[in-house]
């Protein structure tokens, strides 16, 4: 992406991508654009219980596979995609998150909090189960 400011059409084409792992059985599970102040970048970040039954290698060989037949092209670099497990720390307290306070994060944005100890400058959330 290259710029501090994440823009519709980031967002939409990130929906688009998580549909459609989602319908190549990937089985996304929980999904968000977290911006990183420090490489001031953004990284769209997933989470999928294939990680953790096959590994970081295999989920992002699915991932980059699905990515690159998705049409029309996503207006998305690749290496901005980042494959975690859904017992991720972040992952974690996001979820804690929702339940502790009985909300959904779903289509929202979080600036400026701290989250399970995880300093999140700015972060647009699709979905966290």
């Amino acid at each position: 992406m290259g710029t501090a400011t994440l823009v519709d059409q980031e967002i939409q084409d990130g929906k688009r991508l998580i549909d459609a792992l989602n319908q190549a059985g990937l089985s996304v599970k929980s999904a968000l654009w977290l911006y990183l102040p420090e490489k001031e970048t953004w990284r769209l970040m997933l989470t999928s219980p294939i990680f953790d039954k096959e590994g970081s290698l295999k989920t992002y060989k699915e991932i980059i596979s699905v990515f690159g037949k998705v049409q029309p092209e996503l207006n998305i670099n690749w290496m901005n995609l980042v494959a975690v497990s859904p017992k991720h720390k972040l992952i974690q307290g996001l979820r804690k998150l929702q339940k502790d306070w009985n909300l959904s994060l779903l289509g929202k944005r979080l600036t400026n909090n701290m989250v399970n100890h995880i300093y999140v400058d700015d972060a647009y959330i699709y979905q966290i189960e």
